[in-house]
C-alpha cells in the first residue's frame, strides 16, 4: 500500500472515533455589512450592518471540526451565565455535540465579534476575562471529564489561555488520560509549556514555539523543537509555519512537510483544524507522520474558506497529492 492509499484509508476509519476536548470556549460573532459613508461624528467609516451570524469558537471549533470530519467530540468547558453562553449551548444542540458545560457567573462567555466589510476584517472586539478558574468550578469539570471518562478514546486539550486549562487541572486531566492509557494532545499557548508535561503531541505555531523556548532572536526550529520535546516528555511536536507547512519532530526522527499551495483567504481556525484532524488519525492507529499529513492537507483546505470553517474528509480526499515522497526528513509532492 503506497502513502496516498493508506492516507485514504485514515480518513475512512476515523468515524464515530470519540474525541474529549477540554479547554477555552468561546463564540466568533460576525457582524458583515457595507461601509459607503464616513461618520459626520468622528473620521471612522460607518459600516451599514447586512447580516449577523455567530459560530463555535475555541475550543468550540475543535468540536466543530471533528464532528465535520465525522467523529463524535465531547466538549467540555466553562461558559457564563449570559446570552452568549445560550447562543454557544444552541449551536451545539443544533450540531448535535455532546456536552458539559459548567456555568461561571462571575465571568462573561469569551465572545469575539468581527466587523466585516468586503470580505475584509475591519475591526474585531473581545468580550472576556482571562484570570483562572476557581477551585469549585474546576472541581465540578474534572468530575465530568471523570464521569465520562470510559468512553472516551483520545483527549484533546484546546489552551487559549481564557483560564480554563490551569495548571492543576491541566495536570490532573493528563493523570487521568494515563491512568486509562489514552492518548493526549494539546494545542498549547503561554510562555510555559511545562504543564503539558506528559501529553503526546503538542502542536504550536512557529511562534508560540519560539516564545516557549526563549529563541525569538536565534531561532532554529530543529532546536527549538527538540527543547519543547524534553519539555513535554511526549512522542512528538508538531510546529505549524503556515505557508511553510508544518515540522514534526520526534526523538529519532524529523520531518519537513511542505504546505500544498493554494490560495489563503483566512487563517482564522487554522491551528483548530489541523489538531482536529490529527486527533482523529492518530485515534484510529494511524502513526505520527500519516497523522502529520493528513492535518496538513486538512489546513490546506480550511485556509481558503473565509472565517472560522471546518473540512470534512471528501474536503481533504481532494487534495491529497497523487504522488508524495519521502526523502531523507524532507516530504516531497
Amino acid at each position: 500500500m503506497d502513502i496516498r492509499e493508506r492516507l485514504l484509508e485514515i480518513t475512512q476509519s476515523w468515524k464515530g472515533k470519540r474525541i474529549a476536548v477540554i479547554g477555552d470556549i468561546m463564540i466568533d460573532e460576525y457582524i458583515i455589512g457595507k461601509i459607503e459613508r464616513i461618520s459626520p461624528e468622528a473620521p471612522v467609516p460607518i459600516l451599514e450592518i447586512e447580516e449577523e451570524k455567530y459560530v463555535l469558537g475555541g475550543a468550540g471549533n475543535v468540536a466543530n471540526n471533528i464532528k465535520s470530519l465525522g467523529g463524535e467530540p465531547i466538549l467540555f468547558g466553562v461558559v457564563g451565565d449570559d446570552q452568549g453562553a445560550e447562543k454557544i449551548l444552541n449551536l451545539l444542540q443544533q450540531k448535535e455535540i455532546e456536552n458539559f458545560m459548567i456555568k461561571d457567573k462571575e465571568r462573561p462567555t469569551t465572545t469575539k465579534t468581527r466587523l466585516i466589510a468586503l470580505s475584509q476584517q475591519v475591526v474585531r472586539m473581545d468580550r472576556e476575562k482571562r484570570h483562572p478558574i476557581k477551585g469549585e468550578i474546576e472541581i465540578n469539570l474534572l468530575k465530568k471529564v471523570e464521569e465520562n471518562i470510559d468512553k472516551i478514546d483520545l483527549f484533546l486539550l484546546s489552551d487559549y489561555a481564557k483560564g480554563v486549562l490551569t495548571p492543576s487541572f491541566t495536570k490532573k486531566v493528563i493523570d487521568l488520560a494515563k491512568a486509562k492509557g489514552k492518548k493526549i494532545l494539546t494545542d498549547p499557548k503561554g510562555k510555559d509549556f511545562t504543564k503539558y508535561k506528559g501529553v503526546n503531541y503538542i502542536t504550536p505555531n512557529e511562534k508560540e514555539a519560539k516564545i516557549a523556548t526563549d529563541m525569538e532572536e536565534n531561532f532554529d526550529i530543529i532546536s527549538c523543537a527538540q527543547k519543547l520535546l524534553e519539555i513535554i516528555e511526549g512522542e512528538g511536536i508538531i510546529i505549524t509555519r503556515g505557508e511553510k507547512g508544518m515540522l514534526l519532530y520526534q526523538k529519532d526522527s524529523y520531518y519537513y512537510i511542505p504546505a500544498l499551495k493554494v490560495e489563503v483567504r483566512d487563517v482564522t481556525g487554522a491551528g483548530d483544524t489541523v489538531i482536529s484532524a490529527l486527533s482523529l488519525a492518530l485515534s484510529c492507529g494511524a502513526n505520527s507522520l500519516e497523522a502529520a499529513l493528513i492535518s496538513n492537507f486538512a489546513a490546506s483546505v480550511v485556509v481558503r474558506k473565509l472565517g472560522t470553517s471546518t473540512v470534512t474528509p471528501e474536503e481533504i480526499v481532494q487534495v491529497i497529492p497523487q504522488n508524495i515522497k519521502i526523502d531523507k526528513n524532507y516530504v516531497e509532492f
